[in-house]
């Protein structure tokens, strides 16, 4: 459990104290943002965001028995006076982050950052007692949350670390002080906010400056900017890799083997999963085993226990259908990966697609190329919803529909006993109504 005491939070913030009844000596235990989790001895830290300001929630904070709160305005309660809460939940967190001495392994790139971290999780639990992100709490304030949760009888830390803007993995990077970087990819989300891939490459490298002294960097040697990351281990398929793999062999959606080169070892692999991009993250994760000091078996062992999670390419089956639920989120990069996995289906192949987000003034072309590239990929059957999928509509085989009703309508008559069928979209688009309807079906 985290605990503070009022003087070191006071140091930590850079607050003011307007609590007459507490003493510098005052222990706070932990620090929350939200009430409605708050545990009795808690530090409530109101958090302004687009629909709510956790001001308003200060009074159930002390009725639920926080002694304390943080406050960006002049309140009854017992509070330090801040002026930016988010910073100061940061900088609490970072003090926390400071007092521990274990590997703290940092992930970040712009496709695949939390299931690289789960199969990183799920390869090191086999050997170390494990704190990682829950979820995908890996922003400005979900990172901090992360931190607070590490205690005495972690090992070893799994951080995500995300961002849509510059400075973003900055500030979070300062809290988790990683001793292992892990780059996935540089791709094309949220290029709107960074402008290019080299914006984007800038934006992700910004967690080099607070890693730790001697930490180890990571990166994923088959993407072209990230391969000149100076002093970097490179994981990947091609031949100038680190750490490598080969006789890559996909039995269907579900299983691949293959063989793992890496630091003078080699290893017959096992993944319940499949594609080359999931061969890359489980080269990370034998990668991060493997610098932690991890054996052989405990590497396989990792690896034969990791599950896609639920909306990342994990794959359903029904009566009728496989499914390739990628509803959780989609950029051109993933989108594309997806494609190539469904084109590995021996059935009938089916990709329903609604809109990426925050592609910037190209959206239309990058919506445009995935059409393209399921035509070249011979996707039996594109079917477009949405004002950007639009642009992927092309071809024979593709349909285009307004809005997910008229989608759903025609379904019946156009899905296959038997089909293979891709569901993938921003969260936004809200395509996990498509994917449970298929799935009543």
């Amino acid at each position: 459990m985290a605990e503070f005491t009022v003087r070191e939070l006071l140091a930590a913030t850079g607050g003011t104290l307007h609590a007459p009844a507490l003493s510098l000596d005052s222990v706070v235990t932990g620090a929350t943002i939200d009430t409605r989790t708050l545990r009795p001895g808690e530090l409530y830290v109101p958090i302004r965001g687009d629909v709510f300001d956790g001001h308003r929630f200060i009074p159930q904070a002390i009725e639920k028995g926080a002694p304390l709160v943080l406050s960006e305005v002049d309140t009854d309660a017992p509070h330090i006076r801040v002026e930016n809460a988010v910073l100061a939940y940061q900088n609490i967190a970072k003090l926390h982050r400071e007092r521990f001495d274990l590997p703290v392994v940092c992930i970040t790139g712009s496709v695949g950052k939390t299931t690289t971290k789960e199969l990183v999780k799920t390869v090191v639990s086999q050997h170390f007692r494990t704190h990682a992100t829950v979820g995908n709490l890996n922003n400005q304030t979900g990172l901090p949350t992360t931190v607070l949760a590490l205690n005495e009888t972690h090992e070893v830390s799994v951080m995500e670390l995300g961002t849509n803007h510059f400075g973003e993995i900055d500030r979070i990077a300062r809290v988790a002080q990683p001793t292992i970087c892990l780059f996935t990819n540089i791709g094309e989300a949220h290029i709107e906010f960074f402008g290019s891939r080299e914006g984007i490459f800038r934006g992700k490298t910004e967690m080099l400056a607070h890693a730790r002294p001697g930490a180890k960097i990571l990166v994923n040697g088959d993407d072209d900017l990230l391969f000149a990351v100076p002093g970097a281990i490179r994981y990947g398929l091609g031949k100038s890799n680190d750490v490598r793999a080969t006789n890559i062999v996909s039995d269907g959606l579900e299983h691949t083997t293959f063989t793992a080169s890496f630091f003078g070892r080699t290893l017959d692999a096992e993944l319940f999963a499949s594609g080359d991009y999931m061969v890359r993250n489980a080269l990370a994760a034998i990668a991060v085993g493997a610098l932690l000091g991890m054996p052989d078996e405990e590497l396989l062992q990792g690896l034969r226990a990791f599950r896609p999670a639920a909306g990342r390419a994990d794959i359903l089956h029904t009566d009728r259908f496989t499914l390739i639920d990628g509803t959780y989120n989609a950029n051109p990069t993933s989108m594309e990966a997806a494609l190539r996995l469904l084109a590995t289906a021996k059935t009938r192949r089916v990709c329903i697609f609604s809109d990426m987000l925050e592609l910037g003034p190209d959206a239309a072309a990058y919506h445009q190329r995935i059409g393209r590239i399921a035509n070249e990929l011979g996707i039996e059957q594109m079917l477009c919803v949405g004002p950007l999928a639009k642009y992927a509509a092309v071809g024979e085989t593709a349909l285009w529909f307004a809005d997910k009703p008229a989608l759903h309508a025609a379904l019946p008559s156009l899905l296959r006993d038997g089909d293979t069928i891709l569901v993938k979209a921003s969260q936004g688009m809200k395509l996990k109504e498509t994917r449970d309807f298929i799935l009543a079906m």
